[in-house]
């Protein structure tokens, strides 16, 4: 004996279907398919978008330029602060900004990136931000010695070591 759909169970229907709400509060598709009176069997696997290898490797690309980025930076940031004038207590105490800045802007940037309503998606916004900030504050970084005299470069060189961080 059929009963007809298997959905679950929910508020009296509309005689009008009734878009889905966006956002966070957003039903999964297959509760809201049922409650537009569609039927409620699970999609097929068949019809699963494979993606190219090209496509994947071209994803992945900014992550590889960021730890690429952070591969020369890592190793030489101490000795870079040392040189400025730092202290070693502090030089070496400068490395923590990672897990500091990690534990607060993935939340954050995520929030943000969830509630961006660009033409470019949104994804593509946060991560191009992230990649022109990092890209700003690594130059500022590295040519702190050069823009500024011995005794303000450190002053400079340290907060954008934890910009860099953040982004």
């Amino acid at each position: 004996q059929d009963d007809g759909p298997k959905c679950p169970p929910g508020p009296v229907r509309s005689p009008r279907p009734v878009p889905p709400p966006r956002g966070p509060a957003a039903m999964p598709a297959d509760v809201a398919a049922c409650a537009q009176g569609s039927d409620c069997e699970a999609p097929s696997a068949d019809k699963k978008e494979v993606w190219p290898l090209w496509k994947l490797i071209l994803m992945a690309l900014p992550q590889l330029g960021v730890q690429v980025l952070w591969c020369f930076i890592g190793p030489n940031s101490a000795p870079y602060m040392l040189h400025l004038g730092m202290g070693p207590a502090l030089a070496t105490l400068n490395n923590i900004a990672g897990p500091i800045t990690g534990f607060f802007t993935g939340p954050l940037v995520g929030a943000a990136s969830d509630s961006c309503t660009s033409r470019f998606g949104r994804r593509r916004p946060v991560i191009l931000a992230g990649l022109i900030s990092t890209w700003v504050a690594g130059m500022l970084f590295s040519s702190a010695e050069h823009m500024f005299g011995e005794n303000v470069a450190l002053y400079f060189a340290a907060p954008m070591y934890w910009v860099m961080d953040v982004t």
